[in-house]
């Protein structure tokens, strides 16, 4: 299993976080009811199902993190906002974006498939668009947001909780 780290800084427009994306890459096996299952048991249960991408315009969630598996096809996603990583995903790849960082979707293929969840609590219920009016107050509401205690895939004491809270922090 490969999980890359990518620390992402705010640009005046995208938050972004301190804490790293994570991209655990091939981690997904076995069928997408086999994976929500493992999923709801490490206390991130699916919220969402898509075959369009990601939504297709800069934008963020400061009120909770988010994980996208592709679970079938590939995606094409910018994280980080306008100046931020472009990533391709595939068939069992896994993204955690914490709060506040930007994503969207460039490409997909036509057989996409994704699974969208939260840590058990949260929702998205705060989607923004990257606004530069709010930008201060978007920094420190998403950094407020609390370190799950799950990881999605490995459960207690996973990578996730492994990486969020003992590697030095990017700056946000």
């Amino acid at each position: 299993m490969t999980i890359e780290t990518h620390f992402l800084r705010g640009n005046g427009r995208v938050p972004n976080s301190r804490l790293p994306l994570l991209l655990y890459r091939k981690v997904i096996r076995g069928t997408p009811p086999e994976m929500e299952r493992l999923l709801r048991d490490n206390g991130w249960p699916p919220d969402w199902h898509s075959a369009f991408g990601m939504y297709p315009k800069h934008h963020f969630h400061s009120d909770t993190h988010e994980l996208i598996a592709v679970t079938r096809g590939a995606l094409v996603g910018r994280f980080g906002g306008h100046d931020g990583i472009r990533v391709t995903m595939e068939m069992g790849d896994i993204v955690v974006i914490p709060a506040g960082v930007g994503h969207f979707g460039e490409a997909v293929t036509e057989d996409l498939r994704l699974t969208g969840a939260f840590p058990s609590g949260y929702a998205i219920h705060d989607f923004r668009l990257c606004d530069t009016d709010e930008y201060a107050r978007m920094v420190e509401r998403s950094q407020a947001v609390p370190i799950p205690a799950f990881d999605p895939i490995y459960g207690a004491g996973g990578p996730l909780t492994e990486l969020w809270t003992t590697r030095p922090a990017g700056n946000a």
